[in-house]
C-alpha cells in the first residue's frame, strides 16, 4: 500500500542565514552528522529530511526559513516495494510516460542509475535539481531524465529495444563520468516496458534487482538473461539448494503446474519461496484461492520470514515441477502465441474502435465545462442508447415507482456521474456485436454476463459511492473485453481453452497464461489505453482476476472481480444453456484481502448472502436482459 510522506528538499542560504544557529538546529533537532551538514550547505539542493505528515513538514520549515535557510516540502510514496521514496510529482510523470508508451504501441527501457563516490568523504552533487537539467541535455529529446533524489537517476528511453539498452547504459555511464569525473561509481540496472512489467512498481524493482546484481560484479554491463543467470547462481550460494529455478517456479506456473503447486504442504512451498524477494511471495500468496488452507500459514511465515528447513524430497518435487514447466513450455508455442497476439495487439488498425457515440460522452466527461444539458443532447441524439438507457433506468434495478420517459428525468433524479458512467458502459458495449464462434461464449452470453457483472458491480458500490464514482458500472461492463479480441482473433485455439477450462475444472485465466502466454484483462488494459480510458477504469479492467497486484484502484478491481464471480456462480446454479460457457472465476486471496476491508465481517456466509443477492438480480431484471438483448 502506497504511503504519502512529505520531505524537505534545502534549496540553498539567503544573506540573512544565521550559519551557527542552523548547524546547532539539525545537528540536535535532526540528528544530521557534520559530514550531512557540509554537503547539505555547501552542495544544494539536496534532501534534508523526511517525516510522515505535512503540519510537521510545514513546521521544520518554518524554523529553517526563520534562520534564513531557503527549503520547500513535496509529497513522497513510500511503499515496501520501492527500493527508495519517489516524489508524488515523479511518480505522476512516470506513470504518464508509460501511458505515451501503451498509445504508441512503442517500448520504453527504465534505466535505474546509482552514483556514489569513489573516495570516501568526497562530496558529489545531488542528482536532483540542475544536475538532472545538465546530463538530461546529453539524451534525446524522446528520453526523459528523472533526478529522484540525491544518489538516483531514472531514465526513461522512448523506443528502446533489448539492442539499444547497451547504447543507453554506455550513453549513462559516459555522460555521468563526463559531468562529475572519473572519482564517482555509478551502477545502473534497467527493465522493458511493457515486456518485463506493466506499472512503475514491477519496472523499478527489476531495475533495483538487475542493478545490484552489475554492482556486485564490477561495473560490467548485464544482459537480461545474464542478470537472470547471476541471481539464479546467488540463490544457489545462498541457500545450498540445487533448485536453481524457484523463482520462475512461483511466477510463471499456471494453469496444472500452478495446481500442482497448491497440492503441497506449506512447508514444501515455503522452502521454495524463502529464496524469493517478499513482494513475490505475497504475488504469489495473492493468487491463491482465498479459502485455500495454505493461506494462512504461508501468510505467517511471509510475515515473520521464518527460516526455511533444507528438504531433499521437496527439492526433488520442486526439480519435477520445473522440469514439467520446461517441457510444456516446448510443446504448447506459448512464446509464439504471444508473440502473435502481442503483434496484433502492436497494429492499430487491427483493433476495436470505442463507438463514435461513447467518444462523445467522455469528452463530455473530460471537460470540466460540460453540462448535464450537454450529456442529454448527445444520448438524446442516439436513439438506440436513448432506449436502452430508460429501459435500464425502469428495470426492477432501480425500481421508481413511476415509469420515467425522458432522458432530461434521468439525468435530474439519478444525477450526472451515474447517468454518464451508463451510457458511455451501454454505448462503448457495442464492440460485443460480433459473430458467433463455436465451442465459445456466444456474444449474447457474453453480453448479458458483462451486463450482470455492471449491475452487481454497481449493487456493490452502493455503500461506496467513491468507487461507483470512478465508473463502477463501465468497469463491470468491459471487464472480459478483452475476450472478444481473443475470440475474433485467435478463434480456434481459445475454443480449445474453454474446453480444457470446462474439463479440467482449471481457472480460465489460468490457462490463457499457460497457453498464450498473456490472459483477457492484460490484453483488455492495452484496449482500454489505446481508447484513452480513465485510469481507474484501466485498472479495473486489467486487475479484476489479481487485485492485489495493482498498483492503483485496488479496491475497484477486486469489487469487479467478485462481481464476476457471483454472476457467473448464480448463472451456474440457472442451468441455461447459453451460459454453460461461463466459467466460474476464483476468488483469490488478493481478492479476499482487500473485500474483507471492505465488507465488515466478510466470510463464507456473507459471500454466500451476495451470491443469493445476485441471483436475486438476474431474477428480478429477466424482462431486461431480454429487453437488451
Amino acid at each position: 500500500m502506497n504511503e504519502t510522506h512529505f520531505r524537505l528538499v534545502f534549496e540553498g542560504l539567503d544573506k540573512r542565514a544565521e550559519l551557527r544557529k542552523i548547524v546547532i538546529y539539525l545537528q540536535k533537532e535532526l540528528g544530521l552528522s557534520e559530514d550531512a551538514i557540509r554537503n547539505l550547505l555547501t552542495a544544494p539542493p539536496r534532501v534534508l529530511w523526511a517525516v510522515s505528515n505535512e503540519t510537521e513538514a510545514v513546521a521544520i520549515r518554518g524554523t529553517l526559513q526563520h534562520m534564513g535557510c531557503r527549503a520547500y516540502s513535496e509529497p513522497i510514496i513510500i511503499n515496501g516495494g520501492y527500493p527508495f521514496a519517489i516524489s508524488e510529482k515523479h511518480h505522476r510523470i512516470m506513470n504518464q510516460e508509460l501511458s505515451k508508451i501503451l498509445r504508441v504501441r512503442a517500448n520504453l527501457a527504465l534505466f535505474l542509475v546509482h552514483v556514489t563516490a569513489k573516495t570516501p568523504g568526497a562530496m558529489l552533487p545531488s542528482m536532483m535539481g540542475p544536475f538532472t537539467e545538465k546530463i538530461g541535455a546529453q539524451f534525446r529529446e524522446s528520453d526523459t531524465v528523472i533526478g529522484v533524489d540525491d544518489s538516483h537517476l531514472i531514465v526513461l528511453g522512448f523506443s528502446t529495444d533489448k539492442e539499444g539498452v547497451h547504447h543507453l547504459d554506455n550513453k549513462t555511464h559516459r555522460a555521468v563520468k563526463q559531468l562529475l569525473g572519473n572519482n564517482v561509481h555509478v551502477s545502473t540496472g534497467f527493465s522493458l516496458f511493457p515486456q518485463e512489467g506493466r506499472n512503475l512498481l514491477k519496472l523499478i524493482q527489476l531495475a533495483e534487482q538487475q542493478r545490484k546484481i552489475n554492482e556486485s560484479a564490477g561495473e560490467t554491463f548485464t544482459t537480461p538473461e545474464a542478470a537472470q543467470d547471476t541471481a539464479t547462481a546467488t540463490i544457489e550460494v545462498e541457500s545450498g539448494n540445487p533448485d536453481h529455478s524457484l523463482q520462475q517456479c512461483f511466477s510463471k506456473a499456471r494453469g496444472k503446474i500452478f495446481q500442482r503447486l497448491l497440492h503441497l504442504d506449506p512447508e514444501t512451498l515455503w522452502l521454495g519461496l524463502s529464496h524469493l524477494p517478499e513482494i513475490e511471495q505475497r504475488e504469489f500468496l495473492g493468487r491463491l484461492p482465498f479459502d485455500s488452507p495454505l493461506c494462512l500459514p504461508l501468510e505467517q511465515r511471509i510475515n515473520t520470514q521464518s527460516p526455511s528447513i533444507a528438504d531433499e524430497t521437496a527439492e526433488h518435487h520442486f526439480e519435477a515441477i520445473v522440469h514439467q514447466m520446461e517441457l510444456e513450455e516446448g510443446l504448447d508455442g506459448r512464446k509464439d502465441m504471444q508473440e502473435s497476439i502481442s503483434s496484433k495487439l502492436n497494429r492499430v488498425e487491427a483493433l476495436p474502435t470505442l463507438p463514435s457515440i461513447a467518444s462523445h460522452i467522455f469528452k463530455i466527461a473530460s471537460n470540466p465545462n460540460s453540462s448535464a444539458e450537454d450529456l442529454t443532447r448527445v444520448i438524446m441524439n442516439d436513439p438506440p442508447l436513448t432506449s436502452k438507457l430508460l429501459k435500464i433506468v425502469n428495470s426492477a434495478f432501480y425500481g421508481f415507482p413511476q415509469k420515467i420517459g425522458t432522458v432530461k428525468q434521468v439525468v435530474v433524479i439519478l444525477g450526472t456521474e451515474e447517468i454518464m458512467d451508463l451510457s458511455f458502459g451501454l454505448a462503448a458495449a457495442r464492440v460485443f456485436q460480433f459473430k458467433p464462434v463455436n465451442g465459445l461464449c456466444n456474444p449474447k452470453a457474453l453480453w448479458r454476463h458483462s451486463l450482470a457483472t455492471a449491475l452487481i458491480t454497481q449493487n456493490l458500490c452502493q455503500k461506496f459511492q467513491e468507487y461507483q464514482k470512478l465508473g463502477a458500472f463501465t468497469a463491470g461492463l468491459l471487464h472480459d473485453f478483452g475476450k472478444i479480441f481473443l475470440m475474433e482473433n485467435f478463434a480456434e485455439p481459445y475454443g480449445q481453452l474453454y474446453l480444457d477450462a470446462a474439463e479440467k475444472d482449471l481457472p480460465l485465466v489460468e490457462l490463457e497464461e499457460e497457453k498464450l502466454g498473456l490472459n483477457h484483462a492484460v490484453i483488455g488494459e492495452s484496449l482500454a489505453s489505446n481508447w484513452n480510458l480513465p485510469d481507474a477504469l484501466i485498472k479495473a479492467i486489467a486487475f479484476h482476476h489479481r487485485p492485489l497486484s495493482a498498483p492503483e484502484h485496488g479496491e475497484l478491481a477486486a469489487l469487479v472481480g467478485l462481481a464476476d464471480y457471483l454472476h457467473c456462480r448464480a448463472a451456474a446454479n440457472e442451468g441455461a444453456s447459453d451460459n454453460t460457457r461461463l466459467l466460474v472465476p476464483p476468488i483469490t486471496y488478493g481478492h479476499w484481502s482487500i473485500l474483507t476491508k471492505l465488507f465488515n465481517g466478510l466470510d463464507n456466509t456473507v459471500l454466500d448472502e451476495l451470491a443469493k443477492d445476485a441471483e436475486a438480480i438476474l431474477e428480478q431484471n429477466q424482462e431486461l436482459f431480454a429487453m437488451l438483448s
